[in-house]
């Protein structure tokens, strides 16, 4: 028997992820990470709550319109009377002329939901890298975000526009006769905090599941999980050993460093993507496949959670058959239910 599922949902550009187990205390629980685009719930979530009496946590990492849209729908639904409880980091919620993503209303609209209900709870303290949650034997701890992080957040209301100068697009075209390890080598970089507050301010959620490892990145910062790795000790002769990570803002080439891989001992590796603004970043996939840390002779995989079409026809450059087994990797497209024995 399986106890432990995790599905990577369809949610377009967003990110939703669902999580079933079977506790210590011999029942089964549900938890729901963020909830995608708007339309998710009609496609996902509404189908998955109609198999469960009740969702005891949802997670929100952090206050996005591809990761909070499909949780108002479902707010909104009938559904609502089987949420239990939902746990996110409020802060002053940002608000961003003319964003698509970060909404002011879609905070507002989630306090006021959860303000009218007499049955949902949420978490009284922000919650960081100091928060842990012992769920009848899963156990999740974070990563980011930082204090700094969420200060940062909770001034970011006044910052008004940003300079265009200052935004990072993934959008750069790539050349698609660049080799994977030359590709590798583009430099890294990684918007300012005071550029990127809602990102700041992003759950990346730890889980540990019996013997299981899982990061669930969400849009976290590079640097604020390495800081948080290297103050829980870990380092290049002694990695986190994970197995399975599902990459930090939908494989953006902004938020895997080699750095990171330094501390990481993992050879599965998850993408939550559409292609929508080049996501996944075929750098992303480079620095992992030729990190001077790997241990060439064992496999990497890379899960996708649309087929490969899907990535096809928003042009993005792939991994070829021919670099699949030059690089001792394999992309396993349309893969959404994990399926784990603790």
């Amino acid at each position: 028997m399986k106890n432990f599922t995790m599905q990577i949902l369809q949610a377009l550009s967003g990110d939703a992820i669902y999580i079933s187990y079977y506790g210590n205390d011999e029942k089964n629980h549900s938890i729901l990470i963020d909830g995608g685009m708007p339309n998710t719930f009609q496609k996902s979530i509404k189908n998955i709550l109609s198999t469960i009496d009740s969702l005891e946590f949802i997670f929100l990492t952090h206050i996005d319109r591809d990761h909070i849209g499909g949780i108002l729908k479902l707010l909104d639904s009938q559904n609502i009377d089987k949420i239990q409880n939902i746990y996110f980091n409020s802060g002053n919620i940002i608000g961003i002329k003319d964003s698509k993503l970060v909404s002011e209303s879609d905070g507002i609209s989630l306090v006021e939901h959860i303000n009218r209900s007499s049955r949902i709870k949420t978490n009284k303290k922000e919650i960081t890298i100091d928060t842990v949650f012992d769920l009848d034997g899963l156990r999740i701890s974070f990563l980011s975000p930082t204090y700094d992080a969420i200060i940062n957040f909770n001034k970011s209301f006044n910052l008004g526009k940003i300079k265009e100068e200052a935004l990072i697009s993934d959008s750069e075209t790539i050349d698609t006769k660049e080799t994977i390890c030359n590709l590798a080598n583009i430099e890294f970089k990684e918007k300012k905090l005071i550029h990127d507050p809602a990102n700041g301010v992003s759950l990346a959620m730890f889980l540990e599941y019996k013997s299981k490892r899982i990061l669930l990145l969400g849009d976290a910062k590079d640097s604020i999980v390495i800081n948080t790795l290297k103050e829980k000790k870990y380092s290049i002769s002694n990695k986190l050993k994970v197995d399975y990570i599902k990459l930090s803002h939908h494989g953006s080439k902004y938020h895997t460093s080699k750095e990171f891989l330094d501390l990481i001992d993992c050879k599965h590796f998850i993408i939550s993507a559409n292609g929508t603004n080049k996501h996944p970043n075929i750098e992303t996939l480079a620095r992992i496949l030729c990190h001077k840390e790997r241990d060439k002779t064992q496999i990497i995989y890379f899960y996708f959670n649309y087929p490969r079409k899907q990535y096809e026809d928003k042009s993005l450059r792939l991994l070829t058959d021919n670099e699949e087994k030059e690089y001792n990797c394999k992309c396993i497209y349309d893969k959404t239910l994990f399926e784990l024995e603790g």
